[in-house]
């Protein structure tokens, strides 16, 4: 470089810093300034659609079920044991109790079975294994309802009767167990998930300090993993209690309250099949019509309960788990 050329070079004064300075915050201004684009709009009104729809439904539910309590009365129809709309009555206790026994015999049976596959699959079967054991499983969840009714009539429901040697085999039992094939599926996927999201520096640090492979799974896998097991259980409930075919299908439909109260081993009448048995038959804006919406408005209550309940646990657990 020639002698000119060096004395060319200008060094940076202060007046040109500040200069630049105060053009960079000007553009990242300019960058904060910019106007909403159409795109943005169109992806907000998307993502708000569930959340509007969600509204209309439980508005419209909520405009039709509340009819029901000026002209049944709020005790008689929450807590009445009889449900025959050719007497006025329209007494839903029993369905009540029938669904939360089906639900109940679901969970229970579908929970343990859901939640040990999902260790088997992801944290001792070998890679091969899984492959078949995964999509089998979730490819469960793709069969329709109607079709697990035909399995649990035909199948199921005999296979009760023989084995209890009862008069029918159509009985809250036999609704729990179709219900717990349902739904085994929504729990094992998520809860699959769930348990690989948890981070491997978990299960070498545990490895680590000498646990075994089932205290390293016991206490360090599942409860880093809880939160996702419970959102699956919740969702599992969620499609539980909503299930309406197979159930109408096998859980007797007969409107009456168990005696005793745990016989687990008699026709019961959920909630949803009195839904789907007599909405072809009410007549809109009648009392029978706005009966089957009240019972859509208690369901409704049901889920939101469980799904609230089901945030706080996780709330807690993943606190604990935390150590805060």
């Amino acid at each position: 470089m020639s002698q000119n050329q060096i004395e060319t070079i200008e060094e940076p004064t202060i007046e040109s810093l500040e200069e630049d300075e105060s053009t960079s915050e000007g553009s990242i201004l300019e960058i904060g300034k910019q106007k909403i684009s159409w795109q943005r709009i169109v992806l907000m009104l998307f993502a708000g659609i569930s959340v509007i729809v969600v509204i209309l439904i439980f508005i419209f539910i909520l405009v039709n079920g509340l009819q029901v309590i000026p002209e049944v009365g709020f005790i008689k129809f929450l807590f009445g044991t009889s449900w025959n709309p050719a007497a006025d009555q329209y007494g839903i206790l029993h369905g009540i109790i029938g669904t939360v026994m089906v639900v109940l015999i679901a969970m229970v049976v579908a929970v343990p079975i859901s939640i040990s596959c999902s260790i088997y699959m992801s944290e001792i079967a070998p890679q091969r294994i899984r492959k078949i054991l995964k999509p089998s499983v979730e490819m469960l969840a793709s069969i329709p309802s109607i079709v697990y009714g035909f399995f649990g009539l035909f199948i199921l429901v005999p296979a009760v009767k023989y084995i209890f040697g009862l008069p029918t085999g159509e009985n809250a039992l036999s609704g729990g167990l179709i219900l717990a094939i349902m739904v085994i599926p929504t729990i094992v996927s998520i809860t699959d998930d769930a348990i690989r999201a948890v981070p491997s520096s978990f299960r070498e640090a545990s490895l680590a300090l000498g646990a075994t492979k089932w205290q390293t799974i016991r206490k360090v896998v599942l409860p880093a993993a809880l939160s996702g097991i419970t959102v699956a259980v919740i969702l599992a409930f969620g499609r539980a209690i909503g299930e309406t075919m197979a159930v109408l299908m096998v859980a007797g439909g007969a409107s009456q309250i168990p005696k005793p109260f745990f016989n687990i081993l008699v026709p019961v009448d959920p909630l949803t099949a009195i839904i789907a048995r007599e909405l072809g038959e009410a007549a809109q804006g009648d009392t029978q019509f706005h009966a089957l919406f009240g019972i859509a408005i208690v369901l409704f209550m049901i889920t939101f309960v469980v799904n609230l309940t089901g945030d706080l646990i996780i709330k807690r657990f993943t606190k604990k788990f935390r150590g805060a």
